[in-house]
């Protein structure tokens, strides 16, 4: 009769931590939505802002923001991406905007790469590097 008593208690403890784990999972879920609703709110707009400041800079002169540009575009569609995340209640395991984030990830990786190249070129070979460097090319590296 002991046993039957002992049973009954232990399972009543482990559907409490069940449901004890459901709201936790159910308060994190809450506390990502919200964080992502700041990052939302505040970097789409400064994204922007950054992309059109550095747009301006682009001269015959100006070369080096056309990477950084590209990598601030890349974090737009990011963000976009994130929007449709947060904007679907039920989510299938894998969407098309998942890939699309996917992509823009691993093309801001490459575009760091661009970046940290370009500048110690200007370091190491900075003669070179000055008769070499046009718009055209880096567009065409951006491509």
């Amino acid at each position: 009769m002991d046993d039957i008593y002992m049973n009954n208690t232990s399972q009543n403890r482990s559907s409490n931590f069940t449901e004890s784990m459901d709201y936790d999972f159910a308060e994190a879920r809450f506390i990502m939505f919200v964080v992502d609703c700041i990052i939302i709110c505040i970097g789409l707009p400064l994204t922007l802002l950054a992309i059109y400041a550095l747009y301006s800079l682009v001269k015959d002169d100006h070369i080096a923001p056309i990477y950084v540009i590209n990598l601030l575009i890349t974090d737009v569609i990011q963000l976009c991406c994130l929007i449709v995340e947060v904007s679907q209640r039920e989510r299938p395991t894998e969407t098309f905007s998942d890939l699309i984030r996917f992509y823009c990830l691993t093309t801001s990786v490459c575009f760091m790469v661009c970046i940290a190249m370009e500048r110690y070129l200007v370091i190491a070979c900075p003669l070179w590097y000055r008769l070499r460097r046009t718009i055209k090319i880096s567009v065409l590296v951006s491509l």
